[in-house]
């Protein structure tokens, strides 16, 4: 311990066994997360049922979140169905659900694991970009 290259002195803690850093949680990619569930559940769904990725969206009739009011009120409005910004974008769970199923189709497969297909489905900074926002797909999969 003792003095190091921090620009400011905070003391976490010296001891015991609840850490603040250990009590934190940590998002995997680029989204609110709120919405963490749902893509947990939205991923799952497409490692046990890869026929969703590789059926196109003409084989998906609706989508169904349900999430409690904090949630809901941070990112599940139906006003958030028209994100024109990265910002209103991963505050959007219409978006964030609807971008990563539409890579998943684009992909026409996911891998089998769930982690490997967290890292290839996860939204990243081209995910948010203008050509991103106004994909006709997505934009699609949202209503």
């Amino acid at each position: 311990w003792g003095p190091g290259p921090s620009p400011f002195n905070i003391v976490l803690s010296h001891s015991g066994s609840d850490f603040a850093v250990c009590g934190m949680h940590f998002k995997l990619g680029l989204y609110e997360h709120q919405s963490a569930g749902a893509l947990e559940g939205l991923i799952a769904a497409l490692v046990n049922n890869p026929k969703l990725a590789s059926g196109g969206a003409e084989g998906i009739d609706n989508i169904n979140i349900v999430a409690y009011e904090p949630a809901f009120g941070i990112i599940g409005d139906p006003a958030k169905k028209d994100p024109k910004t990265r910002q209103s974008a991963d505050h959007s769970m219409a978006f964030i659900v609807s971008r990563i199923l539409v890579k998943a189709i684009k992909e026409g497969k996911v891998p089998s694991s769930m982690d490997a297909a967290w890292k290839e489905l996860m939204l990243s900074p081209y995910d948010y970009g203008k050509e991103a926002l106004y994909d006709a797909e997505t934009r699609a999969m949202m209503q």
